[in-house]
């Protein structure tokens, strides 16, 4: 029963409302104390208290007036608080001006243009409007009339609130009040209250600084009536936008036809595509190995002749060859050879990074247009939306603070992000690599879901929440199929379609080749290892298809100078491919994305001006 618990965080009420609402916000520093401080309240049937306080002040020394901080924030315990509005204020016969501060509305009460000492009598009103509260067995009142963060003593203290819905002989019963220092859990100033069925009253006398008095009672369900809704209709409408755009989704999905390419046997390289356009087509992706794979391919067809060394690669162009027509092709091949006739890899500038980032912007413009690999499903659009619904609903799932849900939200953003990072993969990803992770992705992916559930059921199981929690599970779980299904989206286009069989019984064939029908084409073709490794390469089988001619005898080709000894055999070039090459080749790339990277920060930089006291914090203040 709620009233159990109820019972037993009673013992930090007083400490959450008083350590959390009320907060310095302007701190005199003294020349002041108050003989006489009045507070007269009416409690409303819709839980809002119109108050009304006069404070007798007296001053030591001269000052413009005082302030008056009401805290904007009602706590009961951890997992539940309230957002007041403290609204209608007024001060009569004196200027005074109204702010908001670290959660407390501001009161400033006197003039900048002159200063008093002495006696003076300051007289405000204000409405303290409570919100619903969240309990569905009971209501109650909880009312500091003297807040702890006067930093002087008050001489007499005196407080009378009148209740305009009668109370019980229980509910009269129930009321405690609590005095003293923060956190205090009896009632050290020994306030007597005198209530009856329609007020409250009491005082007391020589109240120190930093002091509070506090009331706090359980009344009957259905006492406020009328109060302040808590509750909002924007996670409910974000989580059906969700659960909407899901179903849509998934059904979508459903609709779209898996691709599937039948393989066309192919012993041979395809005659119209270098390994570079095939790694492209492979995973629609222009990658690294791919552009590297170009230059065994251009060592087998003769456009260049590559000499190994003890610590380096020299790649010489032969001149009784043409250069190479394809776009992205004579980008690298020109910075390379743009200015002399052979290169050292480990002496390659950062020109050739250049090179290498314009050859992959242009092959990524040869798959366009007719030749485009794929498109992606309207599905898809709607699959980010419910996603993003998903998200904004539990963002906005509290009945206080959506900063209550920051952790929840990240986590959300988070796991749906990486579920559709790990599930989305091109079509064509899957028709090449068999979608060998699948099963570890909808693992994963399931992981994330729970851990996702297992937050919003610690948060829906928190009083702050709206939606109940089965709701929240139905958005998320809605939202959670599509992603799992979204490779669906990215749709083939008509020309993968035509190249993919051919390519696909090519790879099949690199994969699963055995010995004695390689030794054939070998016998038919002395070159074949050479022209098919740098197909390999982009496939991801260049170390696979080097093991099956660990026992095929192989002439080392004139191309080719390599600066191990003989026996000859194809680990000396697979190891001259993945060392010699690879790595000269990725440190230059690495430094010419680090040398732009300093470039554009070093711009950003020189447009913006710094200044002494300048940037983020800061800041000062002083007293009134």
């Amino acid at each position: 029963m709620f009233k159990l618990n109820f019972k037993k965080v009673l013992a930090f009420l007083f400490a959450f409302i008083l350590c959390f609402g009320c907060i310095d916000v302007y701190a005199d520093d003294g020349g002041y104390t108050i003989d006489d401080y009045n507070v007269n309240a009416i409690y409303h049937s819709n839980n809002t208290i119109d108050v009304k306080e006069v404070i007798d002040v007296n001053f030591s020394s001269y000052r413009h007036g005082i302030y008056r901080n009401i805290p904007e924030t009602m706590y009961i315990n951890r997992d539940e608080k309230y957002k007041l509005k403290i609204q209608d204020i007024n001060v009569f016969n004196d200027e005074y001006d109204v702010d908001y501060d670290s959660g407390n509305r501001v009161i400033q009460i006197g003039s900048e243009d002159y200063t008093i000492i002495g006696p003076h009598t300051y007289t405000l009103t204000y409405t303290i409007v409570i919100p619903e509260d969240y309990h569905s067995d009971l209501d109650f009142i909880y009312y500091s009339v003297l807040g702890n963060n006067w930093n002087t003593t008050i001489s007499h203290f005196n407080f009378d609130i009148q209740f305009e819905k009668a109370l019980t002989e229980d509910e009269m019963s129930n009321i405690e009040v609590f005095s003293g220092s923060l956190g205090n859990q009896s009632n050290d100033l020994n306030v007597t209250p005198i209530i009856t069925s329609t007020s409250i009253r009491g005082s007391a006398y020589d109240i120190g600084a930093k002091q509070a008095i506090t009331l706090f009672g359980e009344l009957r369900q259905g006492y406020f009536v009328g109060a302040k809704q808590t509750t909002s209709k924007i996670p409910f409408i974000f989580l059906g936008l969700a659960v909407l755009f899901g179903l849509y989704s998934l059904i979508r999905a459903l609709l779209l036809k898996k691709t599937h390419i039948t393989p066309i046997v192919n012993f041979y390289p395809p005659k119209d595509m270098d390994p570079a356009m095939v790694g492209t087509i492979v995973d629609e992706s222009v990658d690294q190995e791919d552009l590297m794979a170009l230059i065994p391919y251009w060592a087998s067809k003769g456009y260049l002749t590559i000499s190994e060394t003890e610590d380096d690669l020299v790649l010489t162009k032969q001149e009784n060859h043409e250069p190479p027509i394809l776009k992205h092709q004579k980008k690298i091949y020109n910075g390379l050879f743009k200015t002399k006739n052979s290169v050292k890899l480990s002496k390659l500038s950062s020109k050739f990074g250049k090179a290498m980032d314009d050859a992959k912007e242009a092959l990524n413009d040869e798959f366009s247009g007719d030749k485009k690999l794929s498109t992606i499903d309207h599905g898809f659009v709607t699959c980010i939306l419910a996603m993003i619904c998903m998200i904004v609903c539990i963002l906005f799932n509290t009945r206080y603070s959506i900063v209550d849900n920051l952790i929840e939200t990240i986590l959300a953003t988070f796991s749906f992000v990486l579920m559709m990072v790990l599930n989305y993969s091109a079509a064509a990803t899957n028709v090449f690599n068999k979608n060998k992770l699948g099963v570890l992705k909808k693992v994963l992916s399931a992981a994330f879901i729970l851990i996702l559930a297992y937050f919003i059921y610690r948060q829906c199981q928190s009083i702050l929440s709206i939606v109940p929690f089965e709701f929240m599970m139905i958005g998320i779980v809605v939202v959670s199929l599509p992603i799992l299904l979204c490779p669906r989206f990215n749709v083939v286009s008509d020309y993968f379609k035509s190249v993919a069989p051919e390519l696909l019984g090519f790879k099949d064939f690199v994969e699963k080749a055995e010995v004695p029908q390689l030794e054939r084409l070998s016998m038919e073709n002395p070159s074949y290892y050479y022209d098919v490794i740098p197909y390999a390469m982009v496939f991801g089988l260049s170390e696979m298809w080097t093991k099956k001619f660990s026992t095929i005898p192989l002439a080392q080709p004139d191309w080719y100078d390599s600066y191990y000894s003989d026996p000859y055999s194809s680990y000396f070039y697979y190891r001259m491919l993945t060392r010699s090459m690879y790595e000269p080749i990725h440190q230059n790339l690495l430094d010419y994305q680090t040398e732009q990277m300093k470039s554009t920060a070093d711009s950003m930089g020189s447009s913006f001006g710094g200044f002494s006291g300048g940037g983020a914090g800061g800041g000062g203040g002083g007293s009134w």
